[in-house]
């Protein structure tokens, strides 16, 4: 173009569409152009920093079907005209005219329609106006001769708001879409917005030179059809495999390359039929084919033979991680240039428990990530070294790398208000901020960094009812605050919490029904009212809300028996139902339930002894029936249980004794080893094990002084040496452990007073120490010690009044205080008075039904004189 024109564009709509249009038009003169790009010479002329000015008429579009003078001359001093095409455009004349006008004078100028509203070719519906759609005649006639149009579409469920403006932003300058929003976009298309990616891919492949690419009646089946793929096998992923970063975007990238290939190779040709009946494991082995025959050229064009590998690995993904773990890992070192492919090289090694190279992957990221392009590869990569931090216990390692990503995340957000991937993400590092406040005890700042979370996503989620992604979302913040009220003892706040996120669930499910993530969610939200009732002592309506997990749980894994994510969740509902059991005292019931959770447990385990979660999820099942088999007395089993469990997190913490939680785990094997022996009677035995136990908590809590639940820890293993010391008769050295205990409990319960387990701890370890006060015939300050614990408890009880334990706990704590003699007519009569009240309202245990026998029994006799 010779001659630069006053406007860079005449932005055309309806006055009924004038929110849509600010914003539209906002946007486009707001475009930020990558700087590589700036002065590149196109067809449209060199490429501006900027596409300001581009000329909006504010006038009265009901004036008339005739066009003003000023009107005129802008659309004759445009460059192009963007239409915002919808119902309302379509039937003004005002509208029509403009185009017709543009069309005629100018047909070698770009015209853009930019979809807002409305369906193409609907005759109830139609988004685009005559002129638009019929030919126009030199003369500035409209013909009867139809013609192709492709618009790019504003809505979610076209092309999504920032893609839809990038393509705009690609014709206005001359360049093919991908070398805008490859820059501009690439990162927002991973979020999902599927039609967007299918578009954006189909456009790379299609577009030669400058040249905007016009959709054929059969380019455009071949989108839907690779969008229908694409949702079909994002449905059957594995849980892990669902939700990596970019998942689903990589999908739409493999798909879109087997179907561009397909014309060339045959084997494409023969995966993507496969993929259409839904075979993708049997295309797995041609593609494969494909990635090695482009390997053995990696000298000439490593990058592509990297490609075949990344295609391979989306598509593996879908039924086998652990395959796909080891194509990604290929990929990254054919070509660790590509930083979103090495980012998924260290998030798929992560998964498996390869912490070390996932690490190392993380750091190339960082190290190798460009302002601009890789800005959300590298905040993602941070995400994945503040992960595998907080798996290692450096908690104030993971809050620093999480708060830097938070921090890049914010300036962006703020850099451009209206793009909601980085608003997505900056909610992703609050949540991640307030997981490690949790893990530290910090329950104050992890809700409030919950509920920042929780702000962003609402906000989202209210923006766009129908965006099912962001409604997804905001349950989880949901769940998110749910966890910090259950820490703080809140049950009925929790249950709430839950029920709201239940309820989003429900929702989503049932508006889809073969949405097999939809369903996942919901059997989660099923098992957290699980385990609230379960706090809340409410034994039959945990069982049934564990029951309807179960249901679900069970009907996706026989869907898919080779799913190693959903056999996974219903391993750990066999475990949640086998709780319950054990609780209602039911212990074979427990037991079966248990072995069901642990022959699935071990099938995974073998069936990836490198992947270290199902290792850890099969000792966790060894602990599981341990616990069984010492409530049946049977402390052979119980003790062979356990030391199966010691033996897989043994071999683990040698694995990496860098691994806090794998070390700790270590530790709690001692611990329930310890307790085995104490009921075996063999206190030198267990005084071992509690032993190693503490040594190595211990040497844990000391290199992470912030880390509130390893504080706890160690306070515990001080109980529990103390327990040994006081069966031994060493009341002294019991004395001096469960002070140290108390030390650290007490400190735990002061800074964080909302705790409501730190204050349950606190108050077992004064009653604790009033027992040994009171064997050392020092009656007056054990009765001290006790009022300390009662204090507490009460306190708790009447915060969550629906909480059977803790009200047993007040009952115990009283009865302590009465046999030593602290106003023991009025305990009594107050223990008689609630067991006899319980028992009214359901039965009492064989303990508490002892119990009441004997407090009636004391209150029968008469007072002495």
């Amino acid at each position: 173009m010779a001659e630069r024109l006053r406007y860079r564009a005449f932005f055309s709509y309806s006055h009924a569409d004038t929110g849509a249009a600010k914003r539209a038009h906002g946007r486009l003169e707001g475009f930020r152009i990558d700087r590589e790009l700036v002065g590149r010479v196109t067809p449209a002329g060199p490429v501006p920093e900027a596409l300001r000015p581009i000329f909006r008429d504010r006038q009265d579009f009901d004036a008339g079907a005739s066009l003003g003078a000023a009107t005129l001359a802008a659309l004759d001093d445009s460059d192009a005209l963007i239409l915002l095409a919808s119902p309302h455009a379509a039937r003004s004349k005002y509208v029509n005219e403009e185009v017709r006008h543009f069309k005629a004078r100018h047909p070698d100028r770009p015209l853009i329609p930019l979809i807002v509203a409305g369906t193409p070719g609907d005759p109830e519906n139609e988004c685009f106006p005559p002129a638009l759609r019929f030919a126009v005649a030199p003369d500035g006639a409209v013909t009867e001769s139809p013609v192709d149009v492709l618009a790019a579409d504003l809505r979610e469920q076209g092309d999504g708001f920032e893609l839809a403006i990038a393509k705009v932003v690609a014709r206005l300058i001359g360049l093919a879409p991908d070398d805008v929003y490859r820059r501009a976009e690439r990162e927002r298309r991973r979020q999902g917005r599927i039609r967007a990616a299918v578009a954006g891919v189909i456009v790379v492949l299609a577009i030669a030179g400058g040249v905007f690419f016009w959709q054929s009646h059969q380019q455009r089946a071949t989108l839907a059809e690779i969008a229908a793929l694409v949702d079909k096998y994002s449905l059957v992923s594995p849980a892990q495999a669902a939700t990596a970063p970019g998942a689903r975007e990589s999908l739409t990238q493999a798909i879109t390359a087997i179907a561009e290939g397909a014309a060339t190779d045959p084997r494409y040709a023969k995966a993507l039929e496969l993929l259409r009946a839904g075979r993708a494991t049997e295309a797995e082995p041609l593609l494969k084919a494909v990635a090695e025959d482009k390997a053995k050229h990696a000298d000439k064009d490593a990058k592509d033979a990297a490609a075949a590998y990344r295609n391979l690995a989306s598509i593996a993904a879908v039924s086998d991680p652990r395959q796909a773990r080891r194509y990604y890992a290929e990929a990254a070192r054919l070509d660790p240039s590509d930083m979103w492919g090495m980012l998924q090289n260290g998030w798929f090694r992560q998964q498996a428990g390869q912490l070390d190279a996932a690490q190392v992957a993380y750091v190339r990221v960082i190290a190798g990530a460009k302002p601009g392009p890789d800005d959300r590869a590298l905040v993602w990569a941070k995400f994945g070294l503040g992960d595998i931090a907080q798996q290692r216990g450096h908690l104030d390692d993971a809050l620093a790398t999480y708060r830097e990503a938070g921090a890049i995340l914010d300036r962006l957000a703020k850099s451009d208000a209206g793009n909601t991937v980085w608003q997505r993400d900056l909610s992703v590092a609050y949540e991640d901020v307030g997981d490690v406040q949790k893990a530290q005890g910090n329950l104050t700042a992890a809700l409030a960094s919950y509920q920042a979370d929780f702000a962003i996503i609402d906000r989202l989620a209210k923006s766009d009812a129908g965006n099912t992604r962001w409604q997804r979302d905001l349950s989880v913040a949901h769940d998110k605050i749910g966890d910090v009220q259950v820490a703080q003892g809140n049950l009925p706040a929790a249950l709430a919490s839950y029920r709201a996120s239940l309820a989003i669930r429900d929702r989503l499910a049932k508006s889809d029904a073969g949405n097999t993530r939809w369903q996942r969610d919901l059997a989660i939200s099923y098992g957290e009212l699980g385990d609230v009732s379960l706090r809340q002592d409410d034994l039959a309506e945990a069982l049934a809300s564990y029951q309807a997990a179960f249901a679900i749980f069970d009907r996706l894994a026989k869907s898919d028996a080779d799913n190693a994510g959903w056999q996974r969740d219903l391993s750990v509902t066999y475990d949640k139902v086998g709780d319950v059991q054990r609780a209602q005292g039911d212990l074979a019931e427990a037991l079966t339930s248990y072995q069901a959770g642990l022959a699935i447990a071990d099938r995974l385990a073998k069936s990836d002894a490198g992947h270290t979660d199902w290792q850890r999820d099969l000792a966790v099942s060894y602990i599981k029936l341990g616990e069984v088999f010492a409530r049946q007395d049977n402390l052979a089993e119980a003790l062979a249980s356990y030391q199966a469990a010691f033996a897989i997190f043994d071999r683990l913490a040698k694995s990496d004794a860098g691994n806090a939680g794998w070390q700790r785990d270590l530790a709690m094997s001692y611990d329930r080893i310890g307790s085995v022996q104490v009921a075996q009677r063999n206190p030198p035995a267990a005084l071992a094990s509690y032993q190693a136990n503490f040594a190595i908590i211990d040497r844990l809590a000391k290199s992470d002084a912030g880390n509130a639940d390893l504080q706890r820890d160690l306070a515990m293993s001080y109980r529990k040496l103390g327990a040994v010391f006081e069966r031994q008769g060493d009341l002294a050295e019991a004395l001096a452990s469960y002070q140290a205990s108390l030390a650290i409990l007490d400190r735990l319960a002061k800074s964080n007073a909302d705790d409501a387990g730190r204050q349950r701890d606190l108050a077992a370890l004064h009653a604790k120490i009033g027992d040994v006060q009171v064997a050392q015939a020092d009656s007056e300050i054990g009765q001290q010690s006790y009022r300390s614990a009662l204090a507490i408890m009460e306190h708790l009880a009447a915060v969550n009044p629906t909480s059977l334990t803790w009200r047993a706990v007040v009952v115990a704590v009283n009865y302590k205080l009465a046999v030593n003699g602290d106003h023991s007519a009025d305990r009594f009569a107050y223990i008689a008075a609630t067991l006899r009240k319980w028992k009214s309202e359901r039965p009492l245990s064989a303990r508490q039904a002892d119990l009441l026998a004997e407090v009636e029994a004391r209150l029968s006799k008469p007072s002495p004189p």
